[in-house]
């Protein structure tokens, strides 16, 4: 494995996927940080060439860490390539020492001219650090919209630990999602770890439609994350034959590419933030990231 000394007994390294101390104490960092078992997701297949953490070794363990995710979206109908950040971490034992600051400028230095557009969300402690960096705030707008039940769409739940759920899961991921004008395509090691772990009990498919439903309910409300397969019915009368009795609007995870008649745009619940000088689509229109494309 090459490392490249940073200075200051830190070694510097994007190749981490391949050693098992070093990934190890990758899925470490990650746990006590965030919360994420990566462990499972690796374990399943789900960490392929998309993903690629850029790192500081310390010792043999990792310091700090911003992760590269090489994402290709289709927007009205054409793909492109973006560059989404995410995984920003430092072991408690190195913050303050400028690892975050260090690990992003060498990110920006190697992949801004080799993507459309390079973007990150950031949590609220940190929203004075990325515009250090050329990074200026975004908004998304997410649609609510009115949805009346009606005779229910046969469903089945599935399992994605069962293996002909998942090649059911994964096969519906590659249609994409036939409502969306924004969608993440070519990216099965990161719907992975949505199928394993955020979204695991979350997932149906509708064998009539030929469609899979990533969604949820609470009180009033269905979370509708994603839509996946060949549409053969209306996306308002989808929502209807999947929504609960007393559910009275629907929250999409998704930007629909036609009109929806009294949607309601409200914004985004995160904070997105795009490099300067790249492409901003949302600049001109309401638009929203997939909810499992977030990394």
């Amino acid at each position: 494995m090459e490392y490249h000394s940073c200075g200051s007994g830190f070694l510097f390294t994007d190749q981490i996927r391949q050693s098992p101390s070093l990934r190890r104490s990758f899925f470490s960092l990650a746990q006590e940080t965030f919360g994420l078992d990566l462990a499972c997701w690796y374990e399943n297949g789900g960490w392929q060439d998309r993903y690629l953490p850029h790192v500081l070794v310390h010792n043999g363990e990792i310091a700090a860490n911003v992760s590269v995710n090489r994402m290709t979206f289709r927007l009205d109908g054409k793909l492109h390539s973006w560059i989404q950040l995410g995984t920003v971490m430092t072991h408690p034992r190195y913050r303050g020492m400028g690892l975050s600051r260090f690990l992003l400028e060498t990110v920006l230095r190697r992949w801004q001219d080799r993507c459309e557009c390079l973007y990150l969300f950031a949590n609220d402690s940190v929203l004075d650090f990325y515009p250090k960096f050329g990074f200026i705030p975004a908004k998304e707008r997410q649609l609510t919209i009115p949805v009346r039940p009606g005779p229910a769409l046969l469903r089945r739940k599935l399992d994605p630990s069962n293996r002909s759920d998942r090649a059911l899961l994964l096969e519906a991921y590659a249609c994409s999602n036939p409502y969306s004008a924004f969608s993440m395509e070519n990216n099965e090691g990161l719907f992975l770890f949505y199928l394993l772990g955020p979204f695991r009990d979350m997932l149906y498919v509708l064998p009539r439609q030929h469609m899979v439903v990533i969604c949820w309910e609470e009180n009033e409300t269905l979370f509708c994350h994603e839509l996946l397969g060949s549409a053969s019915i209306d996306l308002q009368s989808l929502l209807n034959g999947i929504a609960g009795p007393g559910v009275r609007r629907a929250v999409l995870g998704f930007t629909p590419k036609c009109p929806v008649p009294d949607a309601c745009a409200q914004p985004g619940d995160e904070h997105l933030f795009l490099l300067g000088g790249t492409w901003n689509p949302f600049a001109s229109r309401p638009l929203q990231f997939p909810d499992i494309s977030r990394a």
